[in-house]
């Protein structure tokens, strides 16, 4: 789900403060877009009496009887709404009811009993904002005045900031009026994308700061000489599009907004109405299944088993780890059946020293090519690789090139094989440990703070745990048993 495909809280204030951060102010989309934070209105259902006109009564009395109705709230009123667009559009929507589902967060249930192959959703390919509309929209002279190279959520998220401003013109203004505002996204918290920097630092997790860093700087258009300020507004001046140009800010929450609620539609990417109200809670097998039918006209959900009146209707947003979830979501799995996160260390000083090395830069990428280092989305090596027998095959590889040897001593004692070995296996624990040292705490000390109890992981227990788990989770958010942390600690002990 979304356009980002693609460590640990150590300091147990942290730990508590993220913690707060995901749950109390519901970081589980799309307010963020995955649980929607309930709007507060008040009341939520109020009653009143209400009397009929005289005369109009049946039976043998004169005077009409008064009832008491309830009177719906602004969100009912506009769910209400979109349910009948999407009816009136050629799709249904009445399988479902939005509602609360705990803790302040706000998702879809079943109105009924579902059957397994039951249709949930049908969604008209008409009232999706997808990549293919975005490009037949007026909108689309933005991009196209600058050669059209714009990836999809920034070209996604200029549409959504026209429709917007078209107003009542707008014939997705029901579904516009489910989104929250830009408001109401910062205050529910939103992907850590969104975070300030004080927030990231205190997560004491370097990839995620750096991670969330990078995808904020790409939903503010950052680097996009389109969408720099003035050459916005001159595009979108000369396009003759309403409004004022959209300034970063805004920029921001319509991209945030987008790579937190699209789904894949067609050879792309789009915002589905009512669909993506449905919250993710990686359970495996999902319960639902979802897509575009052969002749693409619809988006529909079907159940993949029966689903009990009053139960969560929840959808997979993809097998992504905690270390995605967070940035591009703004919430974690705490449940240790959800896709693990691999124990990532910060390669950067052996990248440094290797670019630097004669024919070092076209054996990194040669070791890519092998899938011993992993690439960032441009093509280039990570600054950020996961633990493992991968990474001690390609430090192996490196030291016995030459690349790692730093010169002197060390670099004849690289001649040997063995002390090859032994040199890459020193290099890996410096980085096992090098990364780790960035926290605070432990996991030991984190579970004694929060009262879980438990020893510090011995080394041949977390190598158990990263053998047995594929090399188990290290999450901005641990889950409870701390098997994240173990796997990292483990490794750097075992090294």
């Amino acid at each position: 789900r979304g356009f980002f495909p693609s460590t640990v809280l150590s300091m147990s204030r942290a730990l508590v403060l993220a913690t707060c951060l995901t749950v109390a102010r519901a970081l589980h989309a799309p307010t963020p877009p995955c649980r929607h934070a309930l709007r507060v209105t008040s009341p939520r259902l109020a009653t009143k009496k209400k009397v009929s006109k005289k005369g109009g009564a049946r039976g043998f009395g004169g005077g009409a009887a008064k009832q008491a109705v309830k009177e719906l709230t602004p969100e009912q009123l506009q769910w209400r709404d979109l349910k009948e667009w999407v009816a009136s559009s050629g799709g249904a929507a009445d399988a479902v009811r939005l509602t609360d589902c705990g803790g302040g967060l706000r998702g879809l249930k079943a109105a009924r009993d579902l059957a397994k192959g039951d249709e949930i959703l049908r969604i008209p390919r008409s009232i999706i904002l997808d990549v293919e509309r975005a490009e037949a929209s007026p909108v689309s002279g933005v991009w196209r005045s600058s050669g059209g190279a714009l990836p999809g959520y920034l070209k996604l998220g200029l549409a959504l900031l026209y429709e917007v401003r078209r107003g009542a013109a707008s014939d997705l203004l029901p579904y516009l009026a489910m989104l929250p505002t830009q408001d109401e996204f910062a205050a529910g918290g939103g992907p850590a994308a969104m975070w300030s920097d004080d927030e990231l630092a205190l997560t004491e997790c370097a990839h995620l700061i750096d991670f969330a860093k990078r995808r904020r700087g790409q939903s503010r258009g950052e680097g996009v000489p389109a969408l720099q300020p003035d050459a916005l507004a001159a595009s979108w001046a000369e396009c003759g599009l309403p409004g004022e140009p959209p300034g970063r800010d805004e920029l921001s929450w319509a991209v945030g907004a987008v790579t937190s609620r699209a789904y894949g539609v067609g050879s792309g990417s789009g915002l589905v109405p009512v669909v993506d109200m449905a919250n993710h809670d990686g359970r495996t097998p999902q319960h639902t299944a979802k897509g575009l039918e052969e002749d693409g006209r619809s988006f529909v959900v079907l159940a993949t088993e029966p689903i009990r009146k009053g139960t969560q209707v929840c959808l997979s947003y993809g097998e992504l780890p905690n270390c995605v979830l967070l940035p591009q979501f703004g919430f974690v799995l705490a449940s240790l059946d959800a896709p693990p996160d691999l124990p990532l260390v910060d390669f950067t000083p052996c990248l440094r020293e290797a670019e630097g090395a004669a024919g070092g830069a076209a054996l990194l990428l040669s070791l890519a090519e092998d899938g011993l280092l992993v690439r960032e989305g441009d093509g280039s090596i990570s600054c950020w690789q996961a633990a493992g027998a991968s990474l001690q095959v390609a430090l192996l590889n490196l030291h016995e090139a030459g690349a790692l040897n730093g010169g002197g001593e060390e670099e004849a004692a690289a001649a040997s094989a063995p002390a090859a070995a032994r040199h890459a296996w020193r290099r890996y624990r410096d980085l096992l440990q090098g990364t780790l040292a960035g926290y605070s705490t432990g996991v030991a000390e984190d579970r004694r703070r929060l009262g879980l109890g438990g020893a510090a992981p011995t080394a041949s227990d977390a190598r158990g745990v990263v053998v047995d788990a594929g090399g188990a989770a290290v999450t901005p958010l641990p889950p409870p048993n701390g098997a994240s942390r173990v796997a990292a600690e483990g490794e750097a002990a075992a090294a």
